[in-house]
């Protein structure tokens, strides 16, 4: 027969045990309606439950208890923080809860007229975050202030407040004064568009004036209009167009209207495999040996003058008149006498590798920009400084060292880089290029 428990000594031991009961004795093994001592919390234990040792009889309190001996350290979160890229502006509030910092960078693009921004990264983030805790020097937001002074550098006035990167954005036209258009941010600022359907030629106009506007051009219509920026069947109307028989063309009404030409063969973009050959001979003293592989492609020839084997597209030889490298009287000539240099960078952690003909100034103005000369080599051809040049940036590439950046963007010369640390030295680096340059000696002799 169990023993007899007074409820007066079942009440205090359930107070001492942190709640205190507010309802008539149920029995030791019946929930007992009982308030916590200490958050104040309704709750129903039983009398058997409380009294196991260790037990509680509030779960908000265990839970919240459990919760504090799994919880980061203060000190900790703090460091993960700033290792980031930012400083908490207030107590820890947990691993997933938004927590109010300050950005550390200087340069950071959430700031706009020496107001910081506001940001609220959580720790939980912060620890699988590669660049910065800021959303704004991540790149994942942007402050609607210079969200939009960037739209009005882009041409047009926002009416209302930025919402989203992709997100239809109501403004008015500062050139044409439009006011029924609706860019988005990503296309005007990121993609570099025009904000106005005006203005950029993209709004369809009525067929007659579509075909007055490609007539005008310089072409006919061979078929109704297909819209602004589809291809149009035309025929070209120059009666000297250097392109095939039927002088059939497809330019784009849009393109015509941003100031392309109707006729790719009049324009000279495309062109006759036996023309281009001609031009090649006439105007630049170079014979091809091989097929013409397009108006922006490298072309294999022979110097008519020098017989040295060059690579010039039809492009350079129309636009600026070049020919062979060789013969030039401009740039690096690889038939006079040559140095190949190797410069360093402190602040870039960086060294340079790079070829210049004798009694230049390309070492120096390489000095003005910073650099630091290390080492040289001379040779009595600048060829083959030039050819131990590529086959030293061949084995850094083979390696896996990768070219350095000033701050995320391309300088002149940057893809002739290495980095600089505790195992790469320029010292390291030099003295491989020598040990090339050995071997390469050693091939060319036997």
């Amino acid at each position: 027969m169990p023993r007899y428990l007074d409820p007066a000594e079942a009440k205090a031991k359930m107070i001492s045990k942190g709640v205190w009961p507010i309802s008539v004795w149920p029995g030791s093994d019946k929930r007992w309606l009982s308030v916590c001592t200490d958050c104040g919390s309704y709750v129903t234990p039983t009398y058997r439950n409380v009294m196991q040792p260790g037990r509680g009889g509030c779960n908000p309190c265990a839970r919240r208890k459990a919760a504090e001996t799994r919880r980061t350290p203060h000190v900790d979160a703090v460091q993960v923080m700033r290792a980031v890229g930012v400083e908490p502006l207030e107590s820890f509030p947990g691993v997933d809860v938004p927590w109010r910092c300050r950005c550390l960078n200087a340069l950071c693009p959430g700031l706009w007229m020496g107001d910081p921004a506001d940001i609220r990264p959580r720790l939980s983030d912060a620890r699988a975050s590669r660049t910065s805790a800021c959303k704004y020097c991540a790149r994942i937001a942007i402050r609607p202030e210079r969200a939009a002074q960037g739209m009005i550098v882009g041409g047009v006035e926002p009416k209302e407040g930025y919402k989203s990167a992709w997100s239809p954005w109501p403004c008015v036209c500062l050139r044409c004064g439009a006011g029924d258009i609706t860019p988005t941010y990503a296309n005007v600022v990121h993609g570099g568009q025009g904000g106005c359907k005006h203005c950029s030629g993209r709004l369809r106009v009525p067929d007659q004036q579509a075909v007055s506007e490609i007539r005008t051009a310089g072409a006919d219509p061979l078929e109704a209009y297909p819209g602004v920026n589809k291809r149009w069947r035309c025929r070209c109307r120059a009666a000297n167009c250097p392109g095939p028989a039927d002088r059939i063309i497809y330019p784009r009404l849009g393109w015509l209207r941003r100031g392309a030409q109707a006729c790719k063969w009049c324009a000279g973009v495309v062109i006759d495999p036996l023309a281009a050959r001609d031009v090649m001979v006439s105007q630049a003293r170079l014979v091809p040996l091989e097929p013409y592989p397009g108006v922006r492609e490298r072309w294999k020839c022979r110097c008519m003058n020098c017989q040295s084997i060059v690579h010039p597209t039809l492009g350079s030889v129309n636009s600026r008149g070049t020919g062979c490298s060789e013969c030039a009287d401009f740039g690096f000539q690889r038939g006079n006498p040559g140095l190949l240099y190797l410069v360093t960078h402190q602040r870039l952690q960086a060294a340079k590798i790079g070829i210049c003909n004798l009694n230049t100034r390309r070492i120096e103005r390489h000095e003005g920009r910073g650099w630091q000369r290390h080492a040289m080599l001379a040779f009595p051809l600048g060829r083959d400084a030039e050819l131990l040049e590529k086959q030293v940036l061949a084995e850094w590439r083979a390696q896996g060292w990768r070219p350095v950046l000033d701050g995320g963007k391309p300088y002149d010369g940057w893809t002739e880089t290495v980095l600089l640390d505790e195992e790469v030295s320029a010292q390291m680096i030099w003295q491989g290029v020598l040990d090339l340059h050995e071997r390469v000696a050693a091939v060319a002799v036997t």
